[in-house]
């Protein structure tokens, strides 16, 4: 899987990986605004935030975009 945006500026996931289904896109995007919304509220440290978007939020769109690569290659 190639790199992908994160962030408040970042392109919808639908755009990035158009072999997503709406709902999984739609979750992804919730998720990943809802890691800006609580790093901005002081509901998570920096640390934790780093974390979440360079270990934890990778390995989650990966698979989401993985599972959807498989699905649309099987007959």
């Amino acid at each position: 899987m190639s790199t992908f945006e994160q962030g408040w500026a970042a392109r919808p996931f639908k755009e990035q990986f158009p072999e997503l289904d709406d709902k999984t896109a739609e979750q992804l995007d919730r998720l990943n605004m809802g890691i800006t919304d609580m790093l901005i509220a002081d509901l998570i440290t920096d640390s934790q935030a780093h974390a979440i978007r360079q270990k934890r939020f990778p390995k989650m769109v990966s698979k989401a975009v993985n599972a959807a690569r498989k699905a649309k290659a099987a007959p």
